[in-house]
């Protein structure tokens, strides 16, 4: 590649200042221009990440020549529109995850996507922690054997904080609540080791925030294969972040420290990865390879713009996941019915797109 990939952030807040972080440690990316309808977040972003200029509109930052790419971190319930508009002015598009906060938004993603041919990304990140990555290995390569059971949890206290002026505390903004917002990671995780989802079973309850959503879910996942999975989301408690796989050779459990979940690049440092055999009394180190999730979904979305790699997750991949969302939600309202994602996904319009 003879000079940097030119991109520009979409939604100026918390995580725009994570994923510019993790674009800036490398030196395949350079963030040109920024947009957001505050002139002074703007104007910080510059200040802060030492962009040269700033768009005040949309239509103006899509317009820039020099601009090959957009990283969006705006609301879910805005992904479609912000995502569909950078592909069809010929822009590169990355939205953090989910990809939207329907399905029927996120089929018109998809559509819109393979329409234009231009690389689109979504960012299911926490796929790339070594731990993840190095599970992955472990049933590629046979040494876990057949995996039988997952059990996921990603929660923390956000949920604590959120306002009535918050977009997360809403239903038609967030509908799931918790599970689409942290039990998503872990739609994809499980269906990054395991393979397509079947069906979710659920319970949701709103316990304890001052929001209008979910802030507890259990959700028990069926896979093609037919392994189960567990995934559990809470907005009430200290964080965690764990992965639990049960083989017929081995077992697998990793946890990860979620204190430093914004830390890409240091993540690993708090994480450990352990492995347990047929016969053994205590659980082994499993040693990590270190990975930077952000910094590298962020280039591999870069190259791709170029030709020099392939996205991993793209609008179909997310598709999966925000099914898997859905299904859940569904199964709740039915009081804990099991749901088939064909059947979300078909009330969607999403058949043909998965």
């Amino acid at each position: 590649m003879s000079e940097k990939v030119r991109l520009a952030s979409v939604g100026l807040g918390r995580w725009a200042r994570v994923l510019a972080r993790g674009a800036q440690r490398g030196d395949v990316i350079d963030l040109v221009s920024c947009y957001s309808r505050d002139e002074q977040k703007r104007q910080a972003f510059q200040d802060e990440f030492g962009i040269g200029r700033a768009a005040a509109s949309y239509e103006e930052l899509l317009a820039d020549p020099e601009v090959e790419g957009v990283l969006i971190t705006t609301p879910n319930d805005t992904h479609r529109d912000l995502v569909v508009q950078a592909l069809e002015a010929g822009k590169a598009a990355y939205t953090d995850k989910p990809i939207a906060h329907t399905l029927e938004h996120g089929v018109a993603i998809v559509e819109a996507a393979e329409r234009s041919g231009v690389p689109f990304a979504v960012g299911h990140s926490a796929r790339r922690l070594a731990g993840s990555r190095e599970m992955k290995r472990w049933i590629d390569d046979g040494r876990i054997g057949d995996v039988s059971m997952a059990e996921a949890n990603f929660s923390n206290e956000r949920g604590l904080e959120l306002t009535p002026e918050h977009w997360r505390s809403y239903p038609d903004k967030t509908p799931g609540g918790v599970m689409i917002q942290l039990g998503v990671h872990h739609a994809d995780n499980l269906q990054f080791l395991l393979g397509p989802a079947r069906s979710a079973t659920a319970h949701a309850r709103k316990l304890y925030t001052a929001a209008h959503v979910p802030d507890v879910v259990m959700s028990l996942v069926e896979f093609e294969s037919g392994a189960l999975g567990y995934i559990g989301a809470g907005w009430a408690s200290p964080g965690i972040y764990t992965i639990n796989l049960q083989g017929t050779k081995a077992n697998l459990r990793y946890d990860l420290d979620f204190t430093h979940w914004d830390e890409g690049h240091l993540a690993d440092d708090y994480s450990e990865l352990r492995s347990q055999a047929h016969g053994q009394s205590e659980r082994e180190v499993v040693e990590l390879q270190r990975t930077d999730m952000f910094r590298e979904q962020l280039e591999e979305f870069a190259l791709a713009i170029r030709g020099e790699a392939t996205v991993e997750v793209g609008p179909r991949e997310a598709l999966r996941a925000l099914a898997v969302v859905h299904a859940a939600i569904a199964s709740s309202e039915r009081g804990g019915q099991a749901v088939e994602l064909a059947e979300v996904i078909e009330a969607a319009g999403a058949g043909a797109a998965v």
